[in-house]
């Protein structure tokens, strides 16, 4: 069997614990106390949108997201290849060693010797470079730069189909022996290559073949020591501490070489760095010091001075950047000569366009991509706020229905709470009104995340992903970001949710924080709702245009919101130009969409539901709680309590004031601002609920305005009073405008305080408050000005 389901499993040090399932073992055979610790830790590395972590899924199980897009596997994942008993870490996908995001880093970091923090206890043993057949000359610079960082490596090649479809052929076995390390072409969708990547790797971990043709280099970004770790293979090196690394040992005097002052056990013939001046004076053996086994963090002041040279530039310097420069012109000329002796590797027609480039004909157009983006993003909004609708209504139903015979969780409280003789008390209330009501809220927000996260993996593993940052990148980079911000932003305009899990795929962390904090202020679908019913209230001639303003204001708040940002947080970032690697494009894998949908949507569930729950709770506490001298003897939780005179409706009451100068400070409005918060779906029927509307005329509120019965008098009523005779509209006009900036949906702020900060959120949201006011209020005066 090739694949062993992994498990992940917290650790109180933050790490993540891999196992294989104790089912799957006995199923293969294998007792949990056959099973022994991981006997190596191999990585896999390789570009982006090569099939990397699709590697990874097959000989471990897991269910890791394939990256297809610069920069998005942020987590390091761990898993476990039974059939050899080692571990296997999938690094982020990235072009060079030489870090340039922070997940580039983490590759870097990795590789010199950091593994230890990301899951590999004892280091890497081998590094599995991945390689895309469909542009080996990025590949073999990768490679490269593995070769000098002093890694043992073996290849396999993945989209050697895509190269063949292009006229290219590669010849895997005149590629090892010219590279001189295993070669595999290997297709990363499919099964059958499982079994024989068992064999090619067991024998790469016994050999640990080195690249040939390139010296390690102790300054290269990634370099640790070439050497094993006491395990029965590789050579074991002595750093002069009378410590082994190899396993334990004392250090070597007198041995090896042959030389008094030289700490290692390598045999006269083979090179060394010996730590004895005389030694070297007299030549006694070669001393390369382009093949020094030290690294250059060691801090040994001996060593320094006696090899000056071993000193690493300073980043930012100019013999850092010559040091780069000389060691960039080495790997090029080496994948150069790689390149000429592969030659076979046929071209059938240099005229010829790859179906990729076809398309990118139509994509990249300025007018025609253009147009497809917005068709492509009207698809998005259609689904997420039409098509997943009845999907919502039927998850909230499995919580929150209260007919008879209905099977929900709120019945389900009701039965047990009657056949216990408790049914009709406040603890149903609580479970019922409070607890069913916020997790059917949660509920309903997990098929549009689902549909929404598949959406986006969809345009990630199809290639399309780079295709938006190059259209969107010139419009982009004016306000301090680039072309990658576009999709989330756009996004956000269906749901601020998904718009935040998408701005998880951007490689600076600078830009990722400057996109989350103005997303709040994309219009979402569910702000829709309210924008129609008060448009066509107020603004019955023109409700279509009063909707467009909104989107229009809209995007104002957005582009303003990060050219602000961009003094205070991408200020000092160096704006380089956007260097795309279009990928070929692909047809996505449906098991590989579904997983990573299924795990990105429990995410949500444990990371934003807790807090929706929990804020939900509080909400319909206080609306069950009598307060005010209008509440009478009604108790808690009463269903004869008048909202008004609920906690809920004194808290309303107390911040009419605050909205007084927007011109609608009504406890009605402040209430269903409160709601709002939750939720903006709630907005509306909170609205119909506190005029003690019967629920009939609530449906018919929230049919986007249609048939309101009542309800626009009761409203023109509300505004006649807070805003004046004749300010009704201008008093409604400053409530879309409060509505649009204020703080969003309580899970777009849970998601915001997982992605940033818990610290960073609530700033967010106060900033977001006082924004909303400063504009609604701002919106109401000049309006009255204007009109009076």
């Amino acid at each position: 069997m090739c694949r062993a389901r992994v498990r992940r499993r917290g650790r109180a040090d933050g790490r993540r614990r891999v196992s294989v399932n104790p089912g799957r073992r006995k199923r293969l055979g294998i007792s949990v106390a056959q099973r022994q610790p991981p006997t190596h830790t191999i990585a896999l590395v390789g570009n982006p949108n090569v099939g990397k972590s699709t590697v990874f899924n097959r000989i471990t199980g897991s269910t890791q997201a394939v990256v297809n897009a610069p920069g998005t596997t942020v987590d390091v994942m761990r898993g476990l290849w039974q059939e050899l008993n080692v571990a296997v870490l999938d690094l982020p996908g990235t072009y060079s060693l030489v870090p340039n995001s922070p997940d580039e880093k983490v590759v870097a970091d990795a590789l010199s010797g950091e593994a230890s923090q990301l899951g590999g206890a004892d280091g890497i043993d081998l590094v599995l470079a991945v390689l895309d057949g469909s542009a080996l000359t990025r590949s073999l610079y990768l490679l490269a730069q593995l070769a000098q960082a002093g890694k043992a490596v073996a290849a396999i090649v993945t989209m050697a189909d895509v190269a063949a479809a292009e006229g290219r052929t590669i010849n895997p076995t005149v590629l090892a022996r010219e590279i001189g390390v295993p070669v595999m072409i290997v297709d990363p969708r499919a099964d059958r290559d499982c079994q024989a990547m068992v064999a090619f790797v067991r024998d790469a971990l016994r050999d640990l073949p080195r690249v040939q043709g390139i010296d390690p280099d102790p300054t290269a970004p990634g370099y640790s020591e070439p050497v094993g770790r006491g395990r029965g293979r590789g050579k074991k090196v002595h750093h002069g501490t009378g410590k082994g690394h190899g396993g334990g040992g004392k250090a070597h005097h007198g041995t090896g070489c042959g030389c008094p002052g030289c700490d290692c056990d390598y045999g006269i013939d083979e090179k060394c760095l010996c730590l004895d001046e005389n030694c070297r004076e007299d030549g006694s053996h070669v001393v390369p010091l382009e093949l020094p086994v030290f690294r250059d963090k060691i801090q040994d002041k001996k060593l320094s001075e006696t090899v000056p040279e071993l000193k690493a530039p300073t980043p930012g310097t100019p013999e850092y950047s010559d040091n780069e420069l000389q060691r960039a012109t080495k790997l090029f000329s080496w994948v150069e000569r790689v390149e000429e002796k592969i030659a076979d590797a046929v071209v059938v027609d240099p005229k010829k366009l790859s179906r990729s480039d076809k398309i990118d004909r139509v994509l990249l157009n300025p007018v025609a991509g253009i147009a497809a983006l917005l068709g492509i993003m009207w698809f998005l909004f259609k689904l997420a706020g039409e098509w997943v609708g009845p999907l919502q209504d039927l998850f909230d139903g499995w919580f929150t229905d209260t007919e008879p015979g209905a099977i929900s969780l709120a019945n389900g409280f009701a039965i047990v709470l009657e056949a216990l003789g408790w049914d009709g008390g406040w603890l149903e209330a609580v479970l019922v009104g409070g607890l069913a009501t916020g997790l059917g809220v949660v509920a309903s927000f997990v098929p549009l995340m689902f549909v929404i996260f598949a959406a986006i993996s969809v345009l990630e593993d199809s290639g399309y992903m780079a295709r938006v940052a190059f259209l969107g990148d010139r419009l982009m980079r004016k306000i301090g970001l680039d072309g990658r911000v576009i999709l989330p932003l756009i996004m956000g305009f269906g749901c601020n949710l998904p718009s935040l899990a998408a701005a998880k795929t951007l490689p600076s962390t600078r830009q990722r924080l400057v996109t989350v904090l103005i997303t709040p202020y994309t219009s979402c679908a569910a702000r829709l709702t309210i924008y129609l019913m008060i448009a066509r209230i107020f603004f019955p001639d023109n409700a279509g245009t009063v909707v467009f303003a909104m989107y229009v204001l809209s995007l104002i708040m957005v582009v303003l919101g990060a050219w602000i940002l961009k003094f205070f947080i991408t200020r000092d970032e160096v704006q380089a130009p956007l260097m795309l690697i279009l990928p070929a494009y692909q047809v996505p894998r449906v098991g590989v969409l579904l997983g990573r949908a299924v795990r990105n949507s429990w995410m949500f569930i444990k990371g934003a539901g807790k807090i929706i729950v929990a804020m939900t709770m509080v909400v319909w506490l206080l609306g069950a709680v009598p307060m005010g001298n209008g509440a009478g003897d009604a108790g808690f939780a009463d269903p004869e309590l008048p909202m008004e005179y609920s906690a809920y409706g004194q808290v309303a009451k107390v911040l009419e004031p605050v909205f007084e100068p927007a011109g609608f400070g009504d406890w009605h409005m402040t209430g269903a601002l409160m709601t709002g918060f939750v939720a903006k779906e709630t907005v509306v029927s909170s609205i119909v609920a506190s005029y003690n509307m019967d629920p009939e005329a609530a449906g018919d509120a929230e049919d986007n305005g249609s048939n309101l019965g009542v309800l626009p008098v009761l409203l023109d009523r509300t505004f006649t009073e807070t805003a004046g005779e004749g300010l009704q509209g201008v008093g409604a006009l400053a409530f879309l405008v409060f509505v649009l900036t204020y703080t969003p949906c309580l899970a777009t702020v849970g998601e915001q305080a997982r992605l940033i900060g818990g610290k960073l959120t609530a700033i967010s949201v106060v900033v977001q408050l006082v924004v909303a006011w400063a504009l609604a209020v701002a919106v109401f005066q000049l309006g009255a000005l204007i009109v009076g």
